[in-house]
């Protein structure tokens, strides 16, 4: 009897794990754009919308580093000019955005 509440716990904890682990292998990536045009950072909620839209985009910090957006993003799963596009095409009467990379992406620790 013990034997088979030993066995049924540890199925639990394995299948518990299980999520965890595939989590683990999900790789993260972010990448420093500099941003420019005029009027560009009092539209960044249409910047977050813009970047955010692209597919595997996790998401954008504005706030970390001045006339930067940091873009976090799953690893090899992001092509860079549809990054610098989206920022592109944030723009309305008056106002444009324009973005230039600062680096090569980097890993996210922890």
């Amino acid at each position: 009897m013990t034997y088979r509440i030993s066995l049924f716990l540890t199925c639990v904890l394995a299948y518990g794990l299980l999520p965890s682990l595939a989590e683990a292998a999900d790789v993260r990536q972010r990448v420093s754009i500099r941003l420019e045009g005029r009027y560009c950072f009092f539209h960044t909620n249409d910047l977050t919308q813009a970047l955010t839209q692209v597919s595997g985009v996790l998401g954008v910090d504005f706030d970390s580093f001045p006339g930067h957006v940091i873009v976090v993003m799953k690893a090899g799963k992001v092509n860079p000019d549809h990054l610098l596009a989206a920022i592109r095409r944030t723009k309305g009467e008056g106002y444009h955005c324009l973005g230039e990379f600062e680096g090569e992406p980097g890993k996210l620790e922890g």
